[in-house]
């Protein structure tokens, strides 16, 4: 597997540090967690945006921090042997998609080589010796059209292009942001990565948003009307939900527009707006008005059906998301009999996938909404036995276990990890089994080791593709406890 770069790539021989505006010819050798090329100068790791593993590049430096440089691509020397053609028309100027001019198989082996970095790293701190072996990553079967939700971003700047005209009205845009630049928005008229279908819907709400002159959120000035736009797809029910997200109600303009959206596209089966008038960009509200149908969509997911509102977590990704769910299961093999806790379970998906009848399935879990999605789903499920707990979850954990540990365990933190205390709750549990799904190799890799120091063992690492042509992998570790 690729290794990061050991030797100075760059000629004559780098004698001091980098500084901003210095150019380099690099050799690029891996990607790191945000998809960029790593190529070394003397000890100095530059990292570049679109720059594709086994490349040579013309880089210039924009900062410097300690022995990390971030720099630029100014010319591309040598294209390398796993370039392939964009994908997409915004590619190199979306932040959408980091890899999308690398071969899918090298993509799987850079992402299989962030988790087998990662876990050196973090078993190397802890002490604990050679780190456990990665399975090849498990790739997905889609390549285009996979993600069935897509946030999209209203800003009163947009992200203007190189070759349209100067002095072009960049008052307004709908897509996604430019990379590095937050304050700005591209306009995004063709996502690969959506499902089919999301393409229409952006774009009308465009058009109709500009011919009605609603005016779209200023990041700076913290004001204007629109926010985001939230589509969603139920691919196993071809359910649709638009969720718009405003920094007030104002149905005598938002209420004309839906109606509008929805004679255009009889598809969606149901709108809701989300009111928010915080200053943080976050595509959820304090008040949501359900405009349209339930407020809610329909998945299925390994023979069970699952309903999504419009803040509920879900996987992206249908198709993947059903083989990391059978993954968890075979390397949970969890029987009748046996006491299952899901940790952090969201809407249950995991827990309610993979036990079969006869497991006493626990769930976890702080949010409320997470956990009356959950209730719900148990019961639609025929699964009216399965206890949710919603609170503190080191809280919960332990009355819970009070009475009866669990024998397995699964547990899916968020993208940061584990709170410093959880590990060694999760050790006291005493489980035999604890399946430990992370969509963070870095902050995964941190958690395992430090599991594996309180007496469990590695003994699968399998990786999982969910987001073909960007830095994100699923990595389900499997751990036994020592005897």
């Amino acid at each position: 597997m690729p290794t990061e770069p050991s030797e100075p790539t760059s000629a004559p021989p780098v004698r001091r540090k980098p500084r901003r505006g210095d150019r380099f010819d690099v050799d690029v050798a891996v990607i790191d967690d945000r998809g960029r090329g790593v190529g070394l100068v003397g000890e100095s790791r530059l990292r570049m945006r679109h720059a594709n593993p086994g490349s040579r590049v013309t880089a210039e430096v924009l900062k410097r921090r300690g022995g990390r440089v971030e720099a630029r691509v100014v010319e591309v020397l040598k294209a390398g042997p796993h370039a392939t053609g964009a994908r997409c028309p915004h590619a190199g100027v979306c932040g959408g998609c980091a890899l999308p001019t690398l071969e899918y198989g090298e993509q799987l082996r850079q992402k299989r080589g962030l988790v087998e970095r990662a876990l050196a790293a973090s078993f190397d701190a802890a002490g604990l010796g050679a780190p456990p072996p990665v399975a090849d990553v498990e790739p997905a079967s889609q390549l285009e059209g996979y993600r069935n939700k897509m946030d999209f971003t209203f800003g009163s700047r947009r992200y203007v292009l190189s070759e349209e005209p100067d002095g072009v009205d960049a008052s307004f845009g709908l897509g996604l942001h430019a990379p590095g630049l937050f304050s700005k928005v591209l306009d995004v008229e063709r996502c690969a990565i959506a499902f089919e279908g999301s393409d229409g819907i952006r774009n009308t709400v465009r058009e109709l948003a500009l011919a009605a002159g609603l005016a779209p959120w200023d990041l700076r000035a913290h004001e204007g009307l629109l926010r985001h736009l939230v589509v969603r797809r139920g691919v196993r029910t071809d359910e649709t939900m638009v969720d718009l997200v405003t920094s007030e109600r104002a149905a005598e303009q938002i209420d004309p527009l839906v109606q509008a959206l929805l004679q255009r596209h009889p598809e969606i089966t149901t709108v809701v707006q989300n009111v928010t008038r915080r200053a943080a960009t976050v595509a959820y509200g304090e008040e949501e008005h359900i405009l349209h149908g339930p407020g809610t969509i329909d998945e299925v997911l390994c023979g069970k059906r699952f309903r999504i509102s419009a803040d509920s977590f879900f996987q992206t990704n249908t198709e993947q998301a059903e083989r990391l769910f059978e993954i968890v299961g075979e390397e949970a093999r969890v029987e009748p009999g046996q006491r299952l806790f899901d940790v952090f379970c969201g809407a249950g998906t995991i827990g309610l996938a993979i036990a079969p009848e006869g497991v006493e399935l626990v769930g976890f879990e702080s949010a409320p909404s997470s956990i009356r999605d959950a209730r719900q789903n148990a019961a639609r499920n025929g699964r009216e036995d399965a206890v949710f707990h919603e609170g503190d979850v080191l809280e919960t954990l332990r009355l819970e276990s009070a009475s009866r540990r669990p024998d397995v365990l699964v547990v899916d933190p968020p993208r940061a990890g584990l709170h410093p205390k959880v590990p060694a709750q999760l050790i006291e549990l005493g489980a035999g089994r604890m399946i430990f799904v992370s969509c963070n190799p870095t902050s995964g890799a941190r958690d395992v080791a430090a599991l594996c120091a309180g007496g469990y063992e590695v003994t699968a690492v399998r990786p999982v593709d969910l987001f073909p042509h960007t830095p994100h992998v699923e990595v389900v570790f499997t751990l036994e406890r020592r005897p």
